[in-house]
């Protein structure tokens, strides 16, 4: 099974003292550290009350969305997540998903605030990866939007199997991803009919 989570206000939600703590464990120089956490932590706002700017408001958490440097911050905590989910890889706890026989096995992919994790469609690894990101969000200040966040389940899969896991996420299936990123998601024989429609899209721009 897929799961394709969506965080709920990304930017807005990193907790400085994780960001720091993880660029810190990441090996980063102190100093340098310093720097970035000054460039996060002056940042002020206001509003605009009948078309005037009224306040300043003074942030705790979050890094400014539009700022160049924000996403590569928020690329630094996806970090921790991946940490989280390859110690449970590497202890057996989560199984990923292998793309060809005997080949390495995919658990996750990630880009920017957009992630897919695989594992098997089962209660217990249901309940692994639910630890995992609670953990996560608990020192990241990431919160999983679960109204957003689907399930993608493979063919094998059986509707009660299907049911339980349903009700432990508490989110909607997904019975066919179209695109994911611009791409399609599922890719059967025939190749060349699947992205037949890029080869269109270039000609009509030519």
């Amino acid at each position: 099974m897929a799961l394709k989570l969506d965080m709920s206000k990304a930017y807005d939600q990193v907790e400085w003292n994780f960001l720091e703590k993880l660029m810190m464990k990441m090996g980063f120089n102190e100093r340098w550290v310093g720097l970035i956490m000054t460039c996060v932590k002056t940042v002020t706002y206001s509003m605009l009350v009948n078309g005037e700017p009224k306040g300043l408001i003074t942030p705790l958490r979050g890094i400014r969305q539009g700022d160049p440097l924000s996403s590569f911050l928020f690329l630094l905590c996806t970090r921790g997540l991946h940490g989280l989910i390859q110690q449970d890889a590497n202890s057996g706890d989560i199984t990923g998903f292998a793309l060809c026989t005997r080949g390495p096995k995919l658990t996750h992919l990630f880009f920017a605030d957009d992630s897919l994790l695989f594992c098997r469609a089962t209660p217990r690894e249901c309940d692994k990866v639910m630890d995992l990101l609670f953990n996560y969000e608990n020192v990241s200040g990431q919160k999983v939007n679960r109204d957003k966040t689907t399930l993608f389940f493979s063919g094998i899969v059986d509707e009660g199997s299907r049911q339980i896991i349903k009700n432990i996420w508490g989110v909607q299936e997904e019975h066919n991803y179209e695109k994911y990123l611009g791409l399609p998601s599922l890719i059967g024989r025939h190749k060349k009919a699947s992205f037949n429609y890029i080869k269109e899209r270039v000609w009509r721009k030519l």
